[in-house]
């Protein structure tokens, strides 16, 4: 054997003897100082049972049932998934804990099925005074193991707006959504593209407005950018109706660049009276320009839904493509993919003045589904059921478990912890063509932008976005979008008169989250 092989193992085997040793000293000479306390056991809710059920869309349900084995062990209680059926905010009041769309939140919230959460269930207790009487918290490292729920590691977004209707907490985020720019990195970068772009005035890079987003869908519509001898596309899009709502949120994320005024927190309503404000200028050039890109995709570009233009970026006959970011694993192909948060506006519209202001790019975020999924309590539950349910949501949103839910491949979700955002895809084996740095730095832009707007949340939102998606397809098939959004409009002032406008209005400035309101909302009419 070497000697420097055994010299090595003797060092290490000597040191280990002394650390033994020092360890021995130690323990006889400091015996009489109290042993460190470990983490405090979980509570514990024996006889307790759950019921847990999702409104709307069942499939998040199979994350939250694959991680409910541990809760149960360790707290002694029981979990009951109920999946027989998707719930409606009508017929959710058999459950314990809601798991929800953030779009479901004022619906909930309108029929009392939600229990707040108060400040001291999510943050820790205050840390113990010193000898002079101040208390000084340890710093917190979001990169490093800790105990407790780290509340303060949720993105803001999540933390002050998603989960809350005003100032009061209703649930707990577990994942997020948000649309980004997915494009072709050969069709970028190709020497033959970069050549007829410069010639064009083109700059091949992820676009940082809307108008060089149609640009390079332009550009690369009818050309050859992958050098198959065939005539590709130039954008694959959601454009015709969509299930999933991805339509109807890329038109909102470009008209949410053109008439969210860094002034303001209202968008689609006015927040003094709850008129649509659908017929402005922002909304009406956003709509216009939505519907031209079908002059830009593939065959049939005017009735796709997302799962057709995922198809056709997928299959090669678009060079970009605007979808959910956590939909990365179906744009996969055998090509290298790369992410983009999307573009943003040179100008901004000013609803009071009624002027166009210029100046820095206008780029706020513009969440689908309210925002993402989000875990909330039945209101009225006994005491121990309470308890035991707040402690489930906690679970099921700490870093770990939220890690885990993350990464399930039948309800993808983006995470809602600012020290998750930076690690890439949940699930990179699912999407290995797609960069991975550069989806996390769309996804971090994106959910923690300066400004973000969570989708509609009053109540019977999928009602009012249903009549959107009717106005955006009528401008798609080629109706004049001015009289689209008017129909949308009154469509929504019709829902708005029949739902009790003080009422709904009192729901849209709470879920704006900044707005001065009654503690409660105006009667039913």
């Amino acid at each position: 054997m070497p000697w420097s092989v055994v010299s090595r193992r003797d060092r290490v085997g000597g040191a280990r003897r002394g650390f033994v040793l020092v360890g021995l000293v130690a323990a006889f000479v400091g015996c009489s100082e109290p042993a460190p306390e470990g983490p405090k056991p979980p509570p514990t809710y024996p006889g307790v049972k759950l019921t847990v059920g999702a409104v709307g869309d069942a499939a998040v349900l199979v994350g939250v049932a694959a991680q409910r084995g541990e809760w149960a062990a360790s707290r002694k209680g029981e979990i009951e998934i109920a999946s027989d059926a998707a719930r409606t905010p009508e017929t959710a009041g058999d459950l314990d804990v809601l798991i929800f769309a953030g779009q479901d939140l004022g619906a909930l919230i309108d029929r009392g099925l939600l229990d707040e959460i108060p400040n001291d269930v999510v943050l820790p207790p205050p840390p113990p005074a010193d000898e002079s009487g101040d208390r000084k918290p340890k710093p917190v490292d979001p990169d490093e193991p800790a105990e407790g729920f780290r509340y303060t590691d949720i993105a803001p977004a999540f933390r002050d707006q998603v989960s809350k209707s005003g100032s009061q907490r209703y649930a707990l985020p577990i994942g997020g959504s948000a649309l980004v720019l997915a494009y072709r990195r050969d069709a970028f970068t190709s020497e033959a593209n970069a050549k007829a772009a410069k010639e064009q005035g083109i700059a091949l890079e992820p676009p940082a407005t809307w108008d060089q987003l149609d640009a390079l869908a332009r550009f690369f519509h009818g050309r050859d950018w992958d050098g198959d001898a065939q005539p590709d596309s130039g954008l694959a899009v959601a454009l015709g109706k969509d299930a999933e709502g991805v339509a109807d949120a890329t038109f909102i994320a470009r008209a949410a660049s053109l008439g969210q005024h860094r002034d303001h927190f209202s968008f689609l309503f006015d927040a003094d009276d709850l008129k649509p404000r659908l017929e402005s200028p922002p909304f009406v050039e956003a709509l216009r320009a939505v519907a031209a890109w079908k002059a830009v995709g593939p065959p049939g570009a005017e009735g796709f839904d997302v799962a057709a233009a995922r198809a056709a970026f997928r299959e090669g006959k678009a060079a970009m493509l605007i979808d959910r970011a956590e939909k990365a694993a179906e744009w996969n192909s055998s090509k290298a993919v790369s992410v983009a948060p999307l573009p943003g506006s040179a100008r901004v519209y000013e609803p009071m003045r009624k002027v166009w202001d210029e100046g820095s790019i206008n780029r706020p975020s513009y969440l689908p589904s309210g925002g993402g999924w989000l875990a909330g309590v039945r209101k009225g539950l006994d005491t121990a059921k309470r308890d035991a349910a707040r402690d489930f949501i906690l679970y099921l949103a700490e870093a770990e478990v939220a890690n885990r839910l993350l990464a399930e491949r039948p309800f993808p979700m983006l995470p809602a912890r600012a020290s998750q955002m930076g690690r890439g895809l949940p699930d990179p084996a699912a999407a290995p063509n797609v960069d991975a740095r550069g989806w996390s730095t769309a996804v971090s832009r994106t959910l923690m932008a300066e400004r973000v707007i969570p989708g509609l949340r009053i109540p019977d939102a999928a009602g009012y976005l249903a009549d959107l998606s009717d106005g955006r397809a009528a401008a798609v098939a080629g109706g004049p979008p001015e009289e689209a959004l008017k129909d949308v409009a009154a469509a929504w002032a019709k829902r708005s008169e029949a739902l009790g406008v003080a009422r709904q209005l009192w729901h849209y400035r709470r879920s704006l989250n900044t707005m001065a309101t009654s503690p409660e909302p105006p009667a039913r009419p």
